[in-house]
């Protein structure tokens, strides 16, 4: 089975080079200037113009090497970090929270006003000793469902399999799938993992699960001609898993 693929997180990138390439026509450069989303509705022939690749050879080394350079690798881009004292901060001081923190103060200054006029309530100590143990508790579960919620998240990034069968010059070549890029050939087959985002060009009973996707909790058969405006239904598309 022989697919098309293109990574989209590098859609909007792709779509600048290639306008520059293939600049639009006078009156037509509305036309010209799409938003990219269109590839799963557009003829295998536009798309294969489009995206400058050959479905016989696929890319060459060196185009391959020059994307993969101008568009970087299929890989998730990781968001930027907060330290985890900041975090753990964000859960302890804000919101309710800081609230929380606000009547257990009062309670405290209560308790030493009543101290210094030397008739003391332990009222005002054990309100503000309870309000104090119920925010303290409550942030540390909080910043460990978060925690274990961005270790998930972290784990998504493992997910691409390490490599991928890909055409480039007329050979079928086994790369790092990090090294895939907008345009190659890729090669899938039962049991495989989908390096990237890909559109169908050929297809021998394919069957993928988009449960985590669609919710589908069937496989859905993949055939290259049937399409659908809504890419996640769309037949012809295999999605990054």
């Amino acid at each position: 089975m022989d697919t098309i693929g293109f990574e989209m997180k590098n859609l909007e990138e792709t779509r600048d080079v290639l306008e520059k390439k293939v600049p639009a026509a006078d009156g037509d450069s509305d036309q010209k200037k799409t938003s990219y989303d269109d590839e799963h509705t557009i003829s295998l022939e536009e798309l294969k113009e489009r995206l400058e690749t050959d479905f016989e050879a696929g890319l060459t080394k060196s185009e391959a090497e020059d994307r993969l350079e101008n568009f970087g690798p299929n890989s998730l881009t990781p968001p930027s970090k907060t330290p985890e004292w900041l975090k753990f901060c964000k859960t302890m001081f804000t919101g309710f929270a800081m609230l929380l923190w606000i009547a257990a103060i009062l309670c405290f200054m209560a308790y030493g006003i009543d101290a210094a006029k030397g008739d003391p309530s332990s009222d005002n100590l054990y309100v503000g000793g309870a309000l104090t143990f119920v925010v303290v508790v409550s942030g540390i579960f909080t910043y460990y469902q978060e925690n274990k919620s961005t270790k998930i998240m972290e784990s998504f990034a493992k997910m691409i399999p390490p490599h991928a069968r890909v055409l480039r010059d007329g050979n079928v070549f086994e790369v790092d799938a990090t090294e895939l890029v907008v345009g190659d050939i890729v090669d899938i087959q039962g049991g495989d993992k989908t390096p990237a985002d890909l559109r169908m060009i050929e297809s021998h009973g394919v069957k993928v699960d988009n449960s985590s996707l669609t919710g589908e909790s069937v496989p859905v058969a993949l055939k290259p001609n049937i399409q659908d405006p809504n890419h996640l239904e769309s037949k012809n598309l295999a999605f990054y898993s």
